[in-house]
């Protein structure tokens, strides 16, 4: 059977060494990720300005687009009323 973990208490000094430590690290590791969201931005802009220089289709469009419709067809005039003719 293993020992349960029975911790040292740590003096003050030893204490605050150990919390300078770990704000470093946290403070390091925080700027490393910061550092990776920036770079995936820049590739993703990069990227994006590319595709519309080059004048690309997105990448998921992986067939020919459809001729555009209106979305709204014009009215059609009444066969109940006559055209309004000027004189």
């Amino acid at each position: 059977m293993t020992q349960p973990f029975n911790p040292v208490p740590l003096t003050a000094a030893e204490l605050a060494a150990f919390r300078a430590r770990q704000k470093s690290r946290s403070r390091a590791l925080a700027v490393v990720l910061l550092a990776v969201v920036v770079l995936f931005f820049a590739i993703t802009l990069v990227k994006l300005r590319q595709e519309a220089a080059l004048g690309h289709r997105p990448r998921f469009a992986t067939h020919a687009a459809a001729p555009a419709q209106p979305s709204v067809q014009p009215a059609a005039q009444p066969a109940s009323q006559p055209a309004e003719t000027k004189n």
